[in-house]
């Protein structure tokens, strides 16, 4: 079950965070007086950033938030991206082939990037299964294809399998 909770930090950024069971952020979204950003869009200087490990530590810290507060906020963020996110669609197919370069490494699977403003996300697991251990880290490249995308999130999923 996911839970939602949210904080303002030294910037005056608000942070609101989707964690799973054990507290692991699975997406975030940062709020300014300028801007509306969320952890999975590629920005120029961060290409991929959610806070490591559990924040289980940290929740006393924070303030409890809700699903349908932090659902608002995604959609907000995602906005600007519609357009270029059609266009992703158009120009890939599902079941196409594509290189991919590891960025990170989270619960949530392996985050990769193709050349596109959008990333892309493959199961740790069946990666390694076919490309070996010592192929699992950051900049490798890998060849996947495209198996969904993810119109919430506006991330592609990748798969081993054809």
């Amino acid at each position: 079950m996911k839970s939602y909770f949210k904080y303002t930090d030294e910037n005056k950024t608000e942070c609101f965070f989707e964690l799973d069971d054990e507290f692991y952020c699975e997406r975030a979204i940062y709020k300014t007086e300028n801007e509306l950003i969320n952890t999975y869009l590629t920005i120029e200087q961060e290409p991929y950033f959610l806070p490591e490990g559990s924040l289980k530590e940290g929740l006393e810290f924070m303030n409890s938030g809700s699903k349908e507060e932090f659902d608002i906020l995604w959609k907000e963020s995602m906005i600007e991206s519609e357009s270029d996110w059609d266009q992703l669609k158009i120009k890939y197919k599902i079941g196409e082939k594509v290189k991919t370069q590891i960025l990170c490494f989270y619960p949530t699977g392996i985050i990769s990037n193709f050349g596109e403003k959008f990333n892309a996300i493959s199961d740790y697991k069946t990666c390694r299964e076919k490309f070996g251990k010592e192929r699992m880290y950051p900049n490798n490249e890998m060849e996947l294809i495209i198996s969904k995308f993810n119109d919430i999130n506006k991330i592609v999923e990748l798969t081993t399998n054809e």
